[in-house]
């Protein structure tokens, strides 16, 4: 089965409203205590307007990775601060695949391809931020060789969590 990337245009908002929606709530809704907030925090991240600036806005790329269907996605910000480090680079913002397509090494293909874009913009570092309760992730990442450099709180209403920041030369 062919397996692509593209960059997504801003015909693409409706995709990704509906990717983001169901990939997010498939992968963490069992790490959010309230349905409420968990749908909050997804309207404010897949929300279509928000998508549509953020396909518009030069600092920032959205990829769709496709076989004969869309299968998942991927947001990265470009040249962005790290928290509290001095160093800046590219962020990964977001790689989510349907909960059906993991295994089949589609995100590894999409982290290397935007490792590649990376290097080609002369980023220099490479960033992310994830759930400290998501092993599966952090050891995803950690097989790039990405290392721990900071916790930060993720704090709502009826929770508090950690997100672990992620970082790597490239």
């Amino acid at each position: 089965m062919n397996f692509t990337i593209r960059k997504a245009q801003a015909e693409d908002a409706e995709l990704l409203h509906q990717l983001g929606r169901m990939t997010y709530s498939a992968h963490f809704k069992h790490m959010w205590v309230s349905t409420d907030e968990m749908d909050a925090f997804i309207d404010k991240e897949y929300g279509l307007t928000v998508l549509q600036s953020s396909l518009a806005a030069e600092n920032e790329s959205w990829l769709i990775a496709e076989t004969d269907h869309p299968v998942g996605f991927a947001k990265v910000t470009w040249n962005t601060p790290v928290p509290d480090s001095g160093m800046t680079g590219a962020m990964l913002n977001k790689l989510y695949l349907n909960p059906d397509q993991t295994g089949k090494n589609y995100g590894k293909i999409m982290f290397e391809s935007i490792i590649n874009e990376a290097r080609d913009k002369r980023e220099g570092y490479m960033w992310l931020e994830v759930m400290a309760e998501n092993v599966r992730a952090r050891k995803f990442w950690e097989a790039f060789g990405m290392q721990h450099i900071k916790d930060i709180p993720f704090v709502t209403a009826s929770q508090r969590s950690t997100l672990q920041i992620l970082g790597m030369v490239i």
